[in-house]
């Protein structure tokens, strides 16, 4: 049985995206994922009114077995009692805070700390959202949670916005204080998971997918991919959160949904090296060898991360050797800097005939430097004259874009992230609508966010066959990424050209007989 423990019903104000307006909504959809049960939220609540949300939530659930309420509250109401009255008297156990968006501290001298009081008394859970957006910040309140944790030791608290930065910080929480626990939704580093179990933490660890804004069949691919045993593996998606909940486990199992793929899959936005700000895997050829073949990945497009950063020569050297060292499983982009002329004449005469390299990658957004910037002009020209794609990190202006694939026609170019925006984010729609008309304009879904059914949009308006698959490993786990793709609603046609037949096209990979081993399938 899966419990999803983030799950929001009704209207988001600022979002175009998906939503549900009613509990059968919501249950058609766990139904499609195989999710069992949830713990569910008001979003007129989240947003606004938290007394008039929590009373539409449980009206409208009340008679939903599947689904259970997760009231809301504001700490600047002093009406606590009343709250936890309320809560009492309608079999609510389970209380949410938004202190990001509610403008208010978790600390214990804020006035959290009677409702904190109330809830330890009351045996109730606190769940705390942080609503974290970026893999490359944390917005978690650190030292506010271990201060709460601290002093109400006896109140189970669970956070939510929990990813891959500042890994320090909650691997130190949950091994200090018994009672915090951690939702999952976000945390997609590549064997996070199995490491936190490892530390003797399963019982810490919460399944959640944070709909109806990200789509679960990230996190629910990851897990089912990770090698973990079947009792940690069941703690995680159901028996933690009922065992906080105190409820029995006699309910009604969905069958889980067969996302089974056994066809190639070419991952065109993987990095090689580590980045040591965030619990992102090790990086190295081995390393990303062994998570391809945990995850059923054929081949990956390499870029440095050193590369990304001040050292281009040495991170294409790296990327040169190891494509060298599994030739056929890992390939090289070419990533140069455009503010040194003379460093990318040089790599370019120094890679021109090596065949491992079969794309060239700028980030515009690092290096800072513009994609029509001047000195753009000679890699562009390289690009065009080998008619090889062009992996470009630099932003989602249409104009730039369609004067950039007009000027050079043979190459093809490919957005990086584009699938890492979201619906509520027009210039991204206009973006799709554009690869959708220029024969040379692709992007890719490396991502850290997976809106849901954003994929679905973005097919709608591009086609599918400008559609790459993009894991941005090792800061997402492959399996992440992979799950939007698997549990999306397109055909398996749209799928099967998304995961691996754009790519082959596109940077002319030849998948032989013993590649297609790897995923014991057939590559079409």
């Amino acid at each position: 049985m899966i419990f999803d423990v983030n799950v929001g019903l009704g209207r988001f104000a600022g979002s175009r995206g998906r939503y549900f307006s009613t509990p059968e909504e919501l249950l058609s959809t766990m139904n499609q994922h195989g999710i069992s049960m949830a713990l569910v939220y008001s979003t007129l609540a989240r947003e606004i009114d938290y007394q008039r949300g929590n009373a539409l939530l449980f009206e409208s659930i009340k008679s939903e077995s599947r689904l259970i309420p997760c009231w809301v509250a504001v700490p600047s109401d002093l009406e606590f009692e009343n709250l936890i009255d309320k809560m009492k008297e309608s079999g609510v156990k389970a209380l949410r805070l938004f202190p990001n968006s509610g403008h208010f501290s978790i600390r214990p001298w804020s006035t959290i700390t009677t409702l904190a009081r109330l809830m330890e008394r009351e045996q109730m859970l606190l769940v705390i959202d942080f609503e974290n957006s970026s893999w490359s910040n944390s917005s978690v309140d650190w030292e506010g949670v271990y201060q709460l944790c601290n002093t109400f030791k006896k109140l189970n608290i669970i956070i939510c916005g929990v990813m891959v930065a500042a890994p320090a910080n909650y691997r130190g929480l949950i091994e200090r204080c018994q009672n915090l626990h951690i939702e999952i939704s976000q945390l997609a580093s590549p064997g996070e998971i199995p490491k936190l179990i490892k530390a003797g933490f399963e019982d810490k660890i919460i399944f959640g997918t944070d709909l109806p804004s990200r789509h679960p069949g990230n996190v629910l691919t990851m897990l089912k991919q990770e090698n973990i045993s079947k009792s940690s593996y069941q703690k995680i998606v159901s028996g933690n959160i009922l065992r906080l909940l105190q409820l029995n486990s006699e309910f009604p199992v969905v069958a889980e949904l067969n996302t089974s793929y056994t066809g190639c899959i070419i991952d065109s936005h993987t990095h090689l090296g580590a980045w040591d700000h965030s619990a992102s895997g090790s990086g190295k050829p081995e390393a990303i060898i062994n998570e391809m073949d945990r995850c059923g990945i054929t081949s990956s497009i390499l870029t440095s991360i050193w590369s990304c950063y001040g050292e281009v020569a040495l991170g294409n050297k790296a990327v040169a050797d190891a494509s060298a060292a599994y030739p056929g499983r890992l390939y090289g982009y070419l990533t140069v800097d455009p503010k040194y002329p003379k460093e990318v004449q040089n790599e370019i005469d120094k890679y021109r005939d090596n065949s491992n390299f079969i794309g060239v990658k700028l980030h515009c957004g690092l290096h800072a430097y513009p994609l029509i910037g001047s000195e753009v002009g000679p890699i562009l020209e390289y690009a065009n004259s080998k008619a090889i794609p062009v992996l470009v990190h630099s932003g989602y202006n249409p104009d730039e874009w369609n004067a950039v694939c007009s000027r050079y026609p043979n190459a093809k170019f490919i957005v990086a992230h584009l699938g890492g925006c979201g619906p509520d984010m027009p210039f991204a729609l206009e973006l799709a609508k554009l690869a959708g008309r220029l024969d040379n304009l692709y992007f890719d879904i490396a991502s850290s966010k997976a809106f849901y059914g954003f994929l679905e949009e973005l097919v709608a308006l591009a086609g599918s066959n400008k559609v790459l698959f993009g894991s941005d490993h090792p800061l997402f786990d492959f399996g992440y990424e992979l799950g939007q793709v698997l549990h999306s609603e397109l055909s398996m046609d749209d799928k099967i050209k998304i995961l691996s037949t754009n790519a082959q096209t596109i940077f002319k990979i030849n998948i032989t007989p013993k590649q297609r081993k790897i995923n014991d399938g057939k590559c079409v």
